[in-house]
């Protein structure tokens, strides 16, 4: 029960954050030019964590030791973390610049509580 109910609550999670990233309505000037910009963000975002990933994957296969494994994840982490604050910034802009697209939308229906 409780992996289900965690389960929900993180799909109602992301999507409250996509929604916040909403990008303006397709048609609406300047729509193509806002989910271009959200490609190449996203984009930059995957192929970061693939090299993460396969990076962490070759100090995984390395390690010898407990410790070195231990390392492997920490350096792993802390890449992580800093593909998300150099990224932030981009997101951040991002958002801003669709301010006005998404507050001259309609408002849509609330989402049903869970």
């Amino acid at each position: 029960m409780n992996k289900t109910l965690i389960s929900l609550i993180l799909i109602a999670v992301s999507g409250l954050a996509t929604a916040e990233e909403t990008p303006p309505a397709e048609g609406q000037p300047g729509w193509q030019q806002m989910f271009d910009k959200l490609k190449a963000i996203e984009s930059r975002s995957h192929h970061g964590r693939i090299r993460i990933l396969q990076e962490a994957e070759d100090c995984i296969q390395a390690a010898k030791t407990p410790p070195a494994y231990r390392a492997c994840e920490q350096k792993e982490a802390q890449a992580r973390e800093q593909l998300r604050e150099e990224l932030r910034p981009l997101h951040e802009a991002l958002r801003k610049e669709a301010k006005p697209f998404r507050q001259s939308r309609p408002a849509e229906a609330p989402a049903p509580k869970l």
